[in-house]
């Protein structure tokens, strides 16, 4: 028998079945749902050449060991420290912004389908849950990525970059998207392949679910540990939640 434990409360006690009933699910999009070929980290070269022309200090940003968000929170506190004027920093962050929704648009025309993903969201949908998509990507990317899956009717609520309060995996992502969503972080679980979602759900006090379908593998997770629940695809996600009594 498997027990769900929810982040909020002590992880010796088990939640109470009638608290364990989902409302919604919140769903990272790249290599949860789909498979994008979207170089990361030629994105991130140019993200650091940027930076670095305009005043960052060489060498110390990294395009493979640094995240976009961390990458950009290192720029800012540099902005403070170097007093850049504030019309400055905006321009900085609207030409950032151009070089990651470039990146991310061009992987549209050969992105694909996660087996069984379209099957497992209608399920889903079917059930009565309220679906939304949380990611770090654009707005305009995630609508026709999940445009070109013909399911993006399915999610009551896509949430891109810049469109919470806070990106993955800060509390901020998730806490708004249930308010946009009408529910509690109690009523949600939150489905990824990385390290970041996870520490999203963590924080936020939601329960987690794992996929395997990330490009990383177990190094998409801290110490290359997979999470308590955790499953090959999304495509047994409906079956894992019935099992679970969870819906």
């Amino acid at each position: 028998m498997i027990i769900c434990y929810w982040k909020t409360l002590n992880p010796s006690e088990s939640t109470s079945p009638d608290k364990l009933k989902l409302k919604g699910i919140i769903f990272d999009l790249d290599s949860t749902l789909i498979q994008a070929e979207i170089d990361f980290v030629e994105m991130k070269q140019h993200m650091i050449a940027l930076l670095e022309k305009y005043g960052h200090p060489s060498g110390t940003l990294s395009p493979t060991s640094q995240t976009t968000v961390q990458i950009m929170e290192n720029a800012q506190q540099e902005w403070v420290q170097q007093k850049k004027p504030e019309h400055e920093c905006d321009k900085l962050l609207a030409q950032i912004e151009q070089i990651m929704n470039e990146g991310e648009l061009a992987a549209i025309g050969n992105l694909t389908e996660i087996e069984g993903t379209r099957e497992a969201i209608k399920k889903l949908k079917d059930l009565g849950l309220k679906l939304a998509i949380l990611t770090r990507s654009h707005h305009a990317y995630a609508v026709q990525a999940l445009d070109k899956l013909a399911i993006s009717d399915q999610f009551d609520l896509i949430l891109g970059r810049d469109e919470t309060p806070e990106p993955k995996p800060y509390k901020g992502a998730i806490d708004h998207t249930v308010k946009l969503m009408n529910l509690t972080v109690d009523d949600v679980a939150m489905i990824g392949d990385h390290q970041i979602d996870r520490d999203s759900a963590i924080n936020s006090g939601c329960l987690f679910i794992g996929v395997a379908t990330g490009r990383r593998g177990l190094k998409s997770w801290k110490n290359e540990t997979a999470p308590e629940h955790y499953l090959p695809s999304v495509a047994e996600l409906p079956e894992y939640l019935v099992a679970l009594g969870l819906i």
